[in-house]
Formats: structure tokens, sequence, C-alpha cells
């Protein structure tokens, strides 16, 4: 499969608050998601409480059937502020400064969400926190076919971090799978809380990790897209399908950047047939 290059990745522009509500800019945005799975958007008005994105998933969930957006807590409702903070509590990582490796976004769930974006706020003025992209199934090609087997059975136990814990500590479940409204193979992946539970599972689970660290001989930067801070700029959107796109970020230099995130489309990760 050919996978999208950033120049290939659709870049919208939104000139005013009420093209979110517009069907031929939103209609394009779900045309993106649905395709190469990313997209971005730059906001030509100031937007500090990120009504434009609120507007934009909602009419997604509307008119293009994707679901509702998630609450994070009962505090902070659909909006998620990434910033570095110092805190005693059980913190995020994506709250910290430290890098964040490969992942999906709450693959701890039964029920992750389909999508999620981020909203520039403040980005990286010091060289850091840039946003990683990588191709699931242009990487997944890579490895051994019974590899790829072993990830579709249900024998990894992923555990719940500590700040997001609902009286679950863990599931059980497949790594990858692939629904019939999904485009190709999806995954749910964060190695710091998986834990395989057969030998055939950690086998897979260390060349899967093999593959995504960087300078290997079957490495998948070919598979990667890269969206540094001259790229995501203060008051642009990037909008991804979080079961066809692992991310990462590599580490926060500039104390005071902000991103705002919101995530939704929840639906029950299926295992392949």
């Amino acid at each position: 499969m050919t996978v999208p290059m950033l120049s290939d990745i659709p870049r919208l522009a939104a000139s005013r608050l009420e093209d979110s509500s517009q069907q031929a800019h939103t209609g394009a945005i779900a045309a993106a998601l649905r395709g190469p799975g990313v997209a971005i958007v730059d906001l030509q008005f100031p937007d500090a409480s990120s009504e434009y994105l609120r507007r934009l998933v909602l009419g997604l969930g509307k008119h293009h059937s994707h679901g509702r957006p998630l609450t994070h807590s009962a505090t902070r409702g659909w909006f998620w502020d990434v910033r570095p903070k110092k805190t005693a509590e059980p913190q995020a990582r994506s709250e910290s400064r430290q890098d964040f490796p490969w992942h999906t976004d709450c693959s701890y769930e039964s029920h992750p969400p389909q999508f999620f974006a981020l909203h520039v706020l403040h980005a990286d003025r010091n060289g850091g926190g840039t946003l990683s992209a990588l191709n699931v199934s242009r990487a997944l090609e890579k490895l051994k076919p019974a590899t790829f087997e072993s990830l579709s059975r249900p024998e990894f136990r992923i555990k719940v971090p500590p700040e997001f814990a609902k009286g679950v500590d863990s599931i059980t479940g497949c790594l990858v799978g692939r629904g019939e409204e999904l485009s190709g193979v999806h995954i749910r992946y964060r190695a710091d809380i998986i834990e395989p539970l057969s030998s055939d599972a950690s086998d897979a689970l260390e060349e899967v990790g093999q593959l995504l660290a960087s300078g290997g001989d079957t490495d998948a930067r070919d598979a990667q897209v890269d969206f540094s801070p001259d790229v995501l700029t203060d008051n642009t959107i990037v909008l991804m399908d979080n079961t066809r796109w692992l991310h990462a970020r590599n580490e926060v230099r500039d104390p005071v950047r902000h991103l705002r995130r919101v995530r939704w489309g929840q639906r029950e990760f299926q295992a392949c047939d």
C-alpha cells in the first residue's frame, strides 16, 4: 500500500467559525478520515476556546456517523488540555515533558475511540514536542505471518494506567483486528501497559517493539510521517484515525507548549476473523 507523505495529507483552511457547520467543509474532513485517515485544518481566525473543533466533531457525528465525543472526566468534559504540569497525583504521560513512544489513545478500553484531534494553541518553540504518526497497515506488513496471527489472538493483558482508573484494572484481548466499518487492519497498542499471556504473545510483542525502534534493519520509518512544530503551527488542528495510525511525541522542550485534545467515535475493538 502507499503511505501518504506529509505533502499528500489533506490540508484545509477554515476562514471563519461557521465553516465548522458547512457540509462541503465537514464532508472534506470526513473523506480525509475515511481515506488516508489524517487531515490538517488551518484556522484563520482566533479560537482560544476551540469552538470550531467542538462544532466540527458534533457535525461529524450528526452527518457522517462518527459518534459522540468522549467525556474525559466529570470536570474536564470533552476537551483535555495537553500541557506539561507538575503534580504529586498520578499524571497522564501526555501531561509530562518526557517523550511518549508509539501508542494509540485509550488502548486499555474495550471500546476505544476511532478518532482524535489536537488543536495547537501554543506550539513548542524550542525544537521539541514533535508529533509523529505511523501507518499501521504499512508497518505491520513487515511482520512475520505468525507474528500477525499471535497479535490477533486474545492473549494480551492491557493494564489501565492509574490516572485513568475507573474500577477496572485491566482488559484482556488481541492487539490487532479488522472491523467491518474500518479500512484495513486496526490496532490498539501502548507497550508499557501490555502484558503478554503466552510465549507466542511475548515473542510477537518483542518483534513489534523491534520493528518500532529506530535504526533496525526492518524498522518502520518508511511508514512514518512527522508533524514538526513548523508544520503544526499555532491555531492548526490535526485529526487522525486512532485505529489505523499509531502516534508518538518526542520530548517537550517548551514549558508552555499547549494542545487541546478531543476524542470521539467509540467502537468495540473487533478481533480478526
